[in-house]
């Protein structure tokens, strides 16, 4: 699969929830939050990684590309290594099985996060289930009345 059919199918499972393209980044607003999906290359080879987050509408801070980030991953090793392999053009795998692994881990992965996610209070439970906060700004964490460490 090329680079380009590799977004463009990353595009098609997109679209129908609602994010609009634009260069490698996809993006969708809800009343509350910019909910952003980019893919990084990595500049060593034709591997891929899916970045996910979300901006605060009204927040003012520039400071971070993203007020909350993560990347498409798993605790589980076995979908880990399904997630490597499919974002990884060069590991050999047929375009059907590639296409159907990039739509599956996006809907069962990703999706299932961000559609549930749409404000501010959604965030904080998301925040919740995470073992550690030090990827967040302080400035962020000020603005959600996180408390400080």
């Amino acid at each position: 699969m090329s680079n380009k059919e590799f977004k463009d199918t990353l595009d098609k499972v997109l679209k129908p929830h609602g994010f609009k393209k634009k260069g490698n980044e996809w993006t969708m607003e809800t009343i509350e939050l910019l909910k952003v999906i980019d893919l990084q290359k990595s500049n060593f080879s034709n591997l891929y990684y899916l970045n996910y987050g979300y901006n605060f509408k009204g927040f003012d801070y520039d400071g971070t590309t993203y007020h909350i980030f993560s990347r498409l991953g798993s605790i589980d090793k076995e979908i880990n290594t399904v997630i490597q392999a499919t974002f990884d053009l060069e590991t050999p795998m047929d375009d059907l099985t590639r296409g159907r692994n990039l739509s599956d881990l996006v809907n069962s992965v990703l999706l299932k996060e961000m559609n549930s996610t749409n404000s501010k209070d959604d965030i904080l439970n998301l925040l919740k289930t995470r073992q550690t906060l030090n990827d967040i700004s302080f400035r962020v964490k000020q603005y959600l009345n996180i408390e400080l460490e």
